[in-house]
C-alpha cells in the first residue's frame, strides 16, 4: 500500500481518541488536534415542570448540563430533544428513552430535522429551553416562537478556539495530502485563525469529512477561487463507525 493522506481530527479533546486509534490501527498517520476548547459555565440547567420541552443542541449540551448534578429522576411530563442522533444516545443514560425526541439515525443532524420531528409530534406549545454554547445559532428559536412557544436559551459551555501551533497548521500540507475532520462551522472558523496566525494559507489541496451541508458550503467558499479538484468534501454520519468509513475512504483516496 502507498503512502495515505495524514488525518486530522479537530473534535474537542476527548472526542477523538477512539476514532484516532481506530485509523491508526487501518495504517493511517492521525494528528489528534481540537479546533475548539470547551469551557462549563456556571449558568445553572432550567428547574423543569410538566409541559416543557428541553432541546439539547450537542453532546456538550448534554454533559453540560447532567454534570456533576445527582442522580435525579428526570421529571414527568418533560420531553427531551435532541438535535441528532448522536446527541439523542448521550441523552439515553440521563432520560428515559420514551421522552427523547429526536431524528433518526442517518438523518441530517441539524435544527431543520429536529423541527420537524417536534411538528410530528404534536406537542402543545408552551415552554421551551434550549440548552446551548453562549453563541449558537437562532434559527430553531425563532421557528418555535413564531409556532407559539415560549423560548429561552441557556448558555452552559463556551467554545474557544484553539491556536494551533506552525507544526500542526503544516500538517494540513503535508507531502500525501491531508484529510481534515470539521464537525461545526466553528471548527472551520478556528482553523482559519490557527493559519492567519501563523501566516499561513489553507493548503493547495485539501480533502474533508464533514457532518453538514453548511459546512461543506464554507469550505467551498474558502475555495472558490481555486480549481475545483483542489477541494473535495464527503459527508458523514456523525456516528463513530460512519466517520471512520468515510475518514478512511478519504484518505485512501487518489
Amino acid at each position: 500500500m502507498g503512502p495515505y493522506a495524514t488525518v486530522v481530527l479537530t473534535r474537542p479533546a476527548g472526542r477523538n481518541t477512539p476514532l484516532a486509534d481506530a485509523l491508526r490501527a487501518a495504517g493511517l498517520t492521525v494528528i489528534e488536534a481540537p479546533a475548539l476548547a470547551i469551557e462549563r459555565l456556571d449558568e445553572a440547567a432550567p428547574a423543569l415542570r410538566a409541559g416543557d420541552l428541553c432541546i439539547f443542541v450537542s453532546r456538550q449540551a448534554v454533559d453540560a448540563c447532567f454534570d456533576g448534578r445527582a442522580a435525579a429522576p428526570w421529571p414527568d411530563g418533560v420531553r427531551a430533544a435532541a438535535v441528532g442522533a448522536a446527541t439523542a444516545r448521550a441523552l439515553r443514560d440521563h432520560v428515559p428513552v420514551d421522552a427523547i425526541l429526536a431524528p433518526g439515525e442517518g438523518v441530517s443532524p441539524d435544527s431543520e430535522s429536529l423541527l420537524a420531528v417536534i411538528e410530528a409530534a404534536r406537542l402543545t406549545p408552551g415552554r421551551a429551553h434550549i440548552l446551548r454554547a453562549q453563541r449558537g445559532r437562532d434559527w430553531l428559536a425563532r421557528q418555535l416562537r413564531a409556532r407559539g412557544w415560549q423560548v429561552q436559551c441557556h448558555a452552559l459551555y463556551r467554545r474557544d478556539p484553539v491556536i494551533w501551533d506552525r507544526a500542526t497548521c503544516a500538517a494540513l500540507a503535508g507531502p500525501h495530502g491531508c484529510t481534515l475532520l470539521l464537525t461545526s462551522l466553528e471548527a472551520v472558523d478556528a482553523v482559519a485563525e490557527s493559519l492567519r496566525r501563523q501566516d499561513m494559507d489553507w493548503p493547495a489541496a485539501l480533502k474533508a469529512v464533514t457532518l453538514h451541508e453548511r459546512i461543506s458550503r464554507r469550505l467551498q467558499c474558502i475555495y472558490a477561487d481555486r480549481p475545483a479538484e483542489a477541494l473535495t468534501v464527503r459527508l458523514s454520519a456523525p456516528d463513530e463507525a460512519a466517520l471512520f468509513q468515510a475518514i478512511l475512504a478519504s484518505a485512501r483516496s487518489a
